[in-house]
């Protein structure tokens, strides 16, 4: 099992490395942008688009999208709802910013891609 692991990780490492770094930039993006919503969603949409051209799959792309969505409108319900968080600069009916949207659709697609990655070298179970 080790050997097929290893042998796994030589044949993928790159995709591997690619995902890795997706995640990494993405989260940097916010950390040193996060006030400025433009630029920040600017960012994000390019790596997205960046991602999205690297993995070219409809079933990535599906989860990207649907991904975005829920998951900033269940922040959203729950911020409106609750109160349970604030976000520093909110535009979106003063309670999420536009780029946590994408980050959302970046992080969906970067685990679903890395889930598969991981079925690739052998870690499947």
């Amino acid at each position: 099992m080790k050997k097929k692991i290893k042998r796994g990780i030589e044949k993928e490492w790159k995709d591997i490395a690619f995902n890795i770094l997706f995640a990494t930039i993405a989260v940097l993006i916010i950390i040193f942008l996060y006030k400025d919503i433009a630029i920040a969603t600017f960012f994000e949409v390019l790596l997205g688009v960046t991602g999205l051209v690297k993995w070219r799959s409809k079933i990535t792309l599906a989860v990207f999208i649907i991904g975005g969505i829920l998951g900033s409108l269940i922040e959203m319900i729950i911020i409106l709802t609750s109160g349970a968080w604030t976000f520093t600069a909110p535009n979106i009916l003063n309670t999420i910013p536009l780029w946590l949207i994408v980050i959302w659709a970046n992080i969906s697609a970067f685990i679903y891609e890395t889930t598969k990655e991981l079925q690739k070298i052998g870690i499947d179970k």
